[in-house]
């Protein structure tokens, strides 16, 4: 990609989402930022993972996803799902099941509990559509939802 080109998807804003799955070796987790919904009726949400990610095979084998609503509060937080262990990226964190089994952060702003679709290949990414089958509010009082405003650095797709 050209760096012009680069530069002003760098400026972009986005959430910062943790995404959770189950396989059956255990809970994994992921931070994501390109999640948006993409339909009302019925209500779906759209989420880019690359390729080479675990949580890509595991979504596509369970057949389900959550996307957790992070608070601006757990920025310095997402780094532990971020480490090479997935196994261990729950330790020390306090969850509860959503409907379909999957984590949902004590701590998070809310979630919405997902069954797969639709992938689409969008490159080195693929697009996940998934049908909101389950969410809630968990802590909803003026809290003010992580983005990218909030995160150290930027993700231009090399990693």
């Amino acid at each position: 990609m050209e760096k012009e080109w680069q530069d002003v998807l760098d400026r972009f804003s986005y959430g910062i989402y943790l995404v959770t799955v189950s396989s059956p070796e255990g809970y994994n987790g992921m931070i994501a930022s390109w999640v948006t919904q993409c339909s009302h009726e019925p209500p779906r949400i759209a989420l880019a993972i690359r390729k080479n990610r675990l949580c890509h095979e595991q979504i596509r084998e369970s057949g389900n996803f959550c996307i957790n609503v992070l608070p601006r509060e757990a920025a310095d937080r997402i780094a532990q799902f971020k480490i090479a262990d997935w196994k261990k990226k729950f330790d020390n964190c306090k969850c509860s099941p959503s409907p379909s089994g999957l984590p949902v952060l004590d701590d998070s702003i809310g979630y919405l509990d997902c069954s797969l679709d639709h992938t689409i290949g969008t490159g080195d990414h693929t697009l996940f559509i998934g049908t909101v089958k389950a969410g809630g509010l968990v802590k909803a009082d003026n809290v003010v939802p992580l983005s990218t405003a909030d995160y150290q650095g930027v993700y231009r797709g090399s990693r």
